[in-house]
Order: structure tokens, then C-alpha cells, then sequence
């Protein structure tokens, strides 16, 4: 069982076209998975690319290096419409997870009980994928298919995350956005936190 770390973006993605090895980072979700003496594929080991670390701004957005941890996006300065993610993010798990556990590895699992996907839904968040081949982008609604189950290629690695600036009246859009029906373990949290994110100290009814 081959242990491949590669030192580039491009060097992985050689990796997963001609090896398809499993892709960890923070190993929270892999490992818990494993019996031990059970054989396993090759191994290709993200977490040292800088090109998956990190989260920046613009006018156009954000972006969310795959790598990022729980406990990075928990402390970083985001917008206030961007609280239920911090919240979820602080949620994560015990704070050895948070330390360990990435964003695309939350959503690379597509459990039902993922903290960070009915936030990441109402910000209406993108995945970037990137193979050998080109890159691609697929709105995190079509990205997870089912339960465990993504859009993801066996050859493609998820590199980024990319959210849009969020409107003003995003109080008003949360309720709307955050129905996904295999996540509904959290909805209610969802809806709990998005609702004041617009800076309002109260949260506002619903609109019927």
C-alpha cells in the first residue's frame, strides 16, 4: 500500500489518472472506515499543497482552498451572512477534529449528518475540480448525488471551494435555500443561525 505525497497540484493529478489512489487530508472520515489488517488502495496524501490551503476575498467571492480545516474557517474573518458556517464549522466534531478535518473531505463523504452542508447550500457554494485533464466546476447541489455518493471522477481531486459575495437580503433567501433532503439532520440549525447573519439582533419570521 504505496503512502504518495506529492509536492504539486499537477503531480497529484498525474497520481489519481494513473494510479487512482484514495485521497486523504485530514484522514477523519478514511481512517474511521478502516479495519486494521484490511488492504487498501494507494494512498495520495493532499495535505501538505498549498494550493488547497487557505481562504481569500473579493468582489467576486470567496474561495475555499479544499484543504482548509473546520478550525481555519471557524477563526477566519468572514461576512456575517457567512455565521452558520463558522457556527458549523465550530461544531465539527471535538476540537481534534476541527484541527484535522477538511472542507472537501466533509463533502467528498456526503454523510447525511454533514455539518457543513446546508450552510454551504444557502451560500450557494461551487466546487472546483480539477483532473489531467481540465478543471470543472459544479454547484454543491449537483456535486453531492446521494448518500456517500458525489459527481466526483475517480481521476479528479476537489481543489477549491467558491462562494459568491451574499446579497443583502440574505436573512430573507436562508429559509428558501437551506431544503436539501438528504441533510436534513441539519436544517433546523441551519435556518437557526442563517437568519440573524444579515446583522439583525432578532431573528425575523419566515415569509409565507
Amino acid at each position: 500500500m504505496p503512502y504518495l505525497v506529492p509536492e504539486t497540484v499537477s503531480e497529484a493529478l498525474v497520481l489519481l489518472r494513473d494510479r487512482r489512489p484514495v485521497v486523504v487530508a485530514g484522514c477523519t472520515d478514511v481512517l474511521p472506515t478502516r479495519r486494521q489488517g484490511d488492504r487498501t488502495d494507494d494512498i495520495l496524501d493532499v495535505t501538505g499543497l498549498s494550493d488547497l490551503r487557505g481562504i481569500t476575498g473579493g468582489p467576486q467571492g470567496w474561495r475555499i482552498g479544499a484543504a482548509t480545516t473546520w478550525a481555519e474557517i471557524a477563526a477566519a474573518p468572514l461576512p456575517p451572512a457567512f455565521d452558520a458556517l463558522r457556527q458549523a464549522a465550530a461544531e465539527v466534531g471535538a476540537i481534534q477534529i476541527q484541527n484535522a478535518g477538511t472542507v472537501a473531505g466533509n463533502l467528498c463523504n456526503a454523510s447525511p449528518a454533514a455539518d457543513g452542508v446546508p450552510p454551504l447550500l444557502v451560500l450557494e457554494a461551487e466546487v472546483e475540480l480539477a483532473s489531467a485533464a481540465g478543471r470543472r466546476r459544479l454547484a454543491l447541489s449537483d456535486f453531492i448525488t446521494g448518500v456517500r455518493r458525489t459527481a466526483r471522477a475517480a481521476d479528479e481531486l476537489v481543489v477549491a471551494l467558491h462562494l459568491p459575495q451574499p446579497p443583502t437580503d440574505a436573512w430573507r433567501r436562508a429559509p428558501h435555500r437551506c431544503t436539501p433532503r438528504l441533510f436534513k439532520p441539519g436544517l433546523k440549525q441551519c435556518r437557526a443561525n442563517a437568519l440573524p447573519s444579515a446583522g439583525s439582533s432578532r431573528p425575523r419570521p419566515s415569509p409565507s
